[in-house]
């Protein structure tokens, strides 16, 4: 993970998936970038803002005693490098705020301290038709 690479890149994200499905909070915390803004849109225009403490709260809650690989379906659109910036847009079904959901994600990294880092994620969330 020590490259600037889009394989680098896509070996965070499988690191990010797993760590958030997981509630790993000491992997989550070193992936996340500590000005890291995390905004979600849901279908009825709703939008909540969470910084980094309430983001890793709210997934710790959401996933402890889950089975992780129930929740690792992902379809990974895109995934560009730019020097020290990188760019993610996949879509997820997770159970964020209770039922399964199908989320959209853009999610921004910055290379820093050695590693990427998620200094942003835009999040468009609605109901997972397959789970209704």
């Amino acid at each position: 993970m020590t490259e600037r690479t889009e394989a680098a890149l896509r070996a965070r994200i499988d690191e990010l998936m797993k760590a958030g499905v997981s509630a790993d909070m000491k992997t989550l915390d070193g992936i996340y970038h500590d000005d890291i803004v995390v905004m979600d849109l849901s279908i009825d225009g709703r939008l909540v803002t969470l910084t980094k403490t309430d983001f890793m709260s709210m997934l710790e809650q959401t996933f402890r005693g889950k089975n992780p690989a129930d929740h690792m379906w992902a379809k990974i659109h895109s995934v560009t490098v730019s020097g020290d910036r990188g760019h993610v847009l996949i879509s997820r079904k997770i159970p964020v705020g209770g039922p399964n959901m199908m989320i959209d994600l853009s999610i921004d990294f910055i290379f820093e301290d050695g590693r990427w880092q998620v200094t942003r994620e835009v999040n468009f969330s609605r109901p997972d038709a397959a789970a209704a």
